[in-house]
């Protein structure tokens, strides 16, 4: 029986009542101090087995213990050597390094030289070049200066005729317009005068006509 159910008898019997004369109290008093003894003796059983799992498991702790401190002891050795290792490596490496960045050095130095000698050559090629460049544009520029002279004075003598034989055109054209504006003002004043004669003609043979109507108008209003 476990302890939830004696626990659960000796709550139904103390409900049930503790009057030494039931006829059962006596048998439920001996089951349950029965009971108690059991539990009491598994709780004891129990104690002692957690008891003896405690000591196994401390021993299993110092065990652990004691094999991570050599762990630790062998991990910092590794550690060690690991390091002394990578630092002769290391060192190894950078004595490489230093020696082939002489070397390279020395190479590009080497080519840096030579470059600057043949650029050297190359500029005083490209002087001398330019030198006879010069000489060559300097005569171009010469023979197309007098070229261009020739052409200036050419087109100078043919721009004077031109503007010779323009002017000559212009002052020609110049007397026409003028003797055509006389002639216009000739053939203006010869219209205003015949302009003015008709207007006495037209005046000298209306205004007779025109009064006589004006007083034939005015009788028959009168009338």
């Amino acid at each position: 029986m476990s302890e939830r159910q004696s626990a659960t008898l000796v709550r139904k019997f103390a409900h049930e009542g503790s009057n030494p004369a039931h006829p059962a109290f006596a048998g439920k008093l001996q089951q349950a101090a029965n009971l108690a003894n059991e539990n009491c003796d598994r709780a004891t059983a129990l104690a002692h087995t957690l008891s003896a799992q405690l000591r196994e498991a401390q021993h299993r702790i110092n065990q652990l213990e004691f094999e991570a401190d050599g762990l630790v002891d062998r991990l910092r050795a590794e550690a060690k050597s690991a390091v002394a290792k990578l630092q002769s490596e290391a060192d190894a490496r950078v004595d490489r390094t230093n020696r082939q960045a002489d070397e390279r050095i020395a190479r590009q130095e080497a080519e840096a030289k030579n470059l600057v000698s043949r650029l050297q050559d190359e500029l005083a090629q490209a002087k001398q070049r330019a030198e006879r460049v010069k000489a060559e544009a300097d005569a171009r520029f010469g023979r197309i200066k007098i070229e261009a002279d020739e052409r200036v004075a050419r087109a100078q003598a043919e721009a004077d005729e031109r503007l010779g034989r323009a002017r000559a055109e212009i002052e020609g054209q110049f007397t026409r317009l003028e003797a055509d504006v006389a002639q216009a003002r000739q053939r203006a004043e010869r219209a205003e005068q015949w302009l003015v004669r008709i207007r006495r003609e037209i005046e000298g043979h209306l205004m007779p006509s025109f009064g006589a109507m004006h007083g034939r108008g005015a009788d028959e209003r009168r009338e």
